[in-house]
């Protein structure tokens, strides 16, 4: 089994999530609920429920970026596909289309398939593009009939 994706996906997916949510939401937390006679620094209200938005904002911003991140991996039996939860088994003849958007500092690549799957019907990953490469100088006959956007 060949991995596509880039390292970097776990950190991403897992890692500053949980730190992110853990401890600035902790610091949100305690901005909001402590009492400002104690904390001279932080008595503004505005600075309060701002903190507040923008630790809301970045929530949503991570969950509709990062959190569509997957791990994907190619073999000859198919296109295996995780989100470190659940992991999901695509054959060949049901991508319709492979390709990826570079977005200078990471490739990100994407699965279009015929039908919807466990994760929808766009898989998104960091693609290692030397991987893919890599995996497809091996097999051609698997990308043979499917649109590539390479």
């Amino acid at each position: 089994m060949n991995r596509v994706s880039s390292n970097l996906t776990l950190l991403l997916k897992l890692f500053i999530p949980t730190f992110w949510t853990t401890f600035y939401g902790l610091f949100t937390f305690v901005l909001l609920f402590t009492d400002t006679s104690t904390m001279h620094l932080f008595q503004s209200e505005w600075l309060k429920y701002s903190n507040l938005l923008f630790y809301i904002a970045t929530l949503l911003i991570i969950y509709l970026t990062i959190f569509q991140l997957h791990r994907v991996e190619m073999s000859e039996k198919g296109i295996f596909v995780t989100n470190y939860f659940k992991t999901a088994r695509y054959s060949y003849d049901s991508v319709d289309a492979l390709g990826y958007r570079d977005y200078y500092l990471f490739k990100v690549g994407f699965i279009k398939l015929r039908e919807k799957g466990v994760f929808g019907s766009t898989i998104l990953f960091l693609l290692k593009k030397k991987y893919l490469e890599d995996f497809m100088e091996k097999h051609p006959d698997k990308f043979g009939y499917m649109d590539l956007y390479l």
